[in-house]
């Protein structure tokens, strides 16, 4: 795959990755009520502060994905970091599936969601220009 092709479908990773944190797990983390999260399968804790901080730092993440949206080769140290985030996340929930078990089925998803941009923003990692 040639690097023009490749930044073109790491953009439309970057897209759908933006979308999924945005409307996944930023904003229902971040500011939805207990009846939203509940159609997720999850619960409000209490305190709920720090899932609301988590929801917060995942809208952050949106923007950094944005700005590697503009431009992959000049920003793709954050290409780089998401292949470590999403490795990381990945690793995390299977070794709590390990350990614990997972029962709710948006945690699969996202572990799937996870491994899939974990792989992909490994392959498409432009070259330095």
């Amino acid at each position: 795959m040639n690097e023009e092709t490749k930044l073109t479908w790491l953009k439309r990773v970057l897209i759908f990755k933006m979308l999924v944190v945005l409307l996944l797990w930023g904003l229902p983390t971040w500011l939805a009520p207990e009846g939203v999260l509940k159609l997720f399968g999850e619960i409000l804790p209490s305190p709920p502060f720090y899932m609301r901080i988590f929801g917060a730092t995942q809208m952050g993440l949106v923007f950094l994905y944005w700005l590697a949206y503009q431009n992959p080769v000049k920003n793709r140290d954050m290409i780089r970091y998401a292949v470590v985030d999403n490795t990381v996340a990945f690793l995390t929930m299977m070794g709590y599936a390990a350990t614990v078990g997972i029962t709710n089925p948006t945690v699969w998803v996202s572990a799937a969601l996870v491994l899939f941009f974990a792989i992909a923003f490994y392959v498409l990692t432009p070259k330095a220009a």
